[in-house]
C-alpha cells in the first residue's frame, strides 16, 4: 500500500512541463557548500535568508520531474518531493535536505565521511555572518596551523571564534587586543579593568594563566592556545565516556565554554552536553556556524 501511495505522489508531482534548467549560483561539485534545509525554510517566520538556497533545491527537484513551484518557501509538497526522491535514491527519507541529499541532487559522489559535515541554517550570503568570515580569513594561517596541530577541522575553529568573539568584531576595543565578557563575577571585573574573556577566542581570565600572563594579545598564539584546550577536552572525554563521533566533539567543545566537569556531570546524568553551557546551546551555535565556514570551502 505504501509504495503504490509512493508512486501515485510521484506521478502527481512528475507532471509538469519540462522545467527550466536550475540555475549555477554556486560551485558544482561540492554538496557541501549548501545549507541543510528543512521544512518551513525561506518563509519570513523562520528564515527567509535561506530563500534562494530553498529556490534552487526546488529547481533540481523540478529538473527530476517534480511538479512543484520554485517558491523559495519550503512547503509541504516540497518536503512530499525530497522525501519521494530520498526513498528513490537509497536516502533516509526525513524530509532534510543535509550533504547527502544535496550530492544525491547534484549527481554528486557523496561525502566520504557525512561526520566532518557541520549542519547550518545560515545562508551562505548571510550579511553578518560573511563580516566575521572576512575577519576570520585574517588570521586564517593560524587557524590551519593550529587545526594541522591539534587535528581540528579548521572549520570548527572558525565557529569557535565566530561564537565567542566575531571574531574580534564583539570585542573592547574590535581585534586580536580586545577583551569580552564584562559581567562581573562575584561583583568584581579583572583588576586589569578588562573583560574575562581574552582576545579572539576568549580565553578565560581567571581560569587560565595564559589569559592573565601569557600573550593572549597575539592572534596566533590565542588560537593555538585554544586549539590545545580543545584537544585536551577531547582526551579527557575518551578517557571518561564512551562518547563517540560528533557527541564526543559537541562534548568537547562545550566543555571549552562550561568546563569539561561540568559537562562530564551533564553526560553521567542524561542531560545533553549543552545543559550547562551558556544559553544551553553552545556546541549546538558552535556547529551551526562552523557549518557557514565550511560552505564558504573550509576543511
Amino acid at each position: 500500500m505504501l509504495n503504490a501511495i509512493l508512486r501515485f505522489l510521484k506521478n502527481l508531482f512528475s507532471s509538469a512541463p519540462e522545467a527550466e534548467e536550475p540555475r549555477d549560483k554556486k560551485p558544482k561539485g561540492d554538496a557541501m557548500s549548501r545549507p541543510t534545509l528543512r521544512l518551513f525554510d525561506g518563509f519570513d517566520h523562520t528564515t527567509p535568508q535561506l530563500r534562494e538556497d530553498v529556490k534552487e533545491l526546488q529547481e533540481l527537484l523540478q529538473a527530476r520531474g517534480f511538479n512543484i513551484a520554485a517558491s523559495g518557501l519550503f512547503d509541504r509538497d516540497t518536503e512530499d518531493a525530497v522525501i519521494i526522491f530520498q526513498r528513490e535514491n537509497g536516502l533516509d527519507d526525513d524530509g532534510v535536505v543535509g550533504p547527502l541529499t544535496w550530492a544525491a541532487l547534484l549527481g554528486e559522489e557523496p561525502p566520504e565521511d557525512p561526520d566532518v559535515f557541520f549542519e547550518t541554517t545560515y545562508s551562505r550570503n548571510d550579511p553578518t555572518m560573511l563580516k566575521q568570515l572576512r575577519e576570520a580569513e585574517k588570521y586564517r594561517s593560524a587557524i590551519e596551523e593550529a587545526a594541522q596541530k591539534y587535528n581540528l577541522r579548521p572549520a570548527l575553529i572558525g565557529g569557535i571564534g565566530s561564537r565567542e568573539s566575531h571574531w574580534g568584531l564583539a570585542l573592547r576595543p574590535p581585534g586580536p587586543e580586545g577583551t569580552g565578557d564584562f559581567h562581573p563575577r562575584n561583583g568584581e571585573l579583572p583588576p586589569d579593568g578588562g573583560g574575562w574573556g581574552r582576545g579572539l577566542m576568549q580565553i578565560d581570565y581567571k581560569y587560565h594563566e595564559f589569559a592573565r600572563t601569557g600573550n593572549w594579545k597575539d592572534p596566533r598564539e590565542n588560537i593555538l592556545y585554544a586549539a590545545k584546550l580543545l584537544d585536551a577536552n577531547l582526551k579527557f572525554f575518551r578517557r571518561k565516556t564512551s562518547l563517540t563521533g560528533k557527541q564526543l566533539l559537541r562534548a568537547a567543545v562545550a566543555a571549552y565554554n562550561a568546563g569539561p566537569g561540568n559537562v562530564l556531570r551533564a553526560v553521567n546524568s542524561g542531560k545533553d552536553v549543552d545543559y550547562y553551557t551558556t544559553g544551553r546551546d553552545y556546541s549546538r551555535d558552535v556547529f551551526n556556524r562552523a557549518g557557514f565556514f565550511q560552505l564558504h570551502g573550509w576543511e
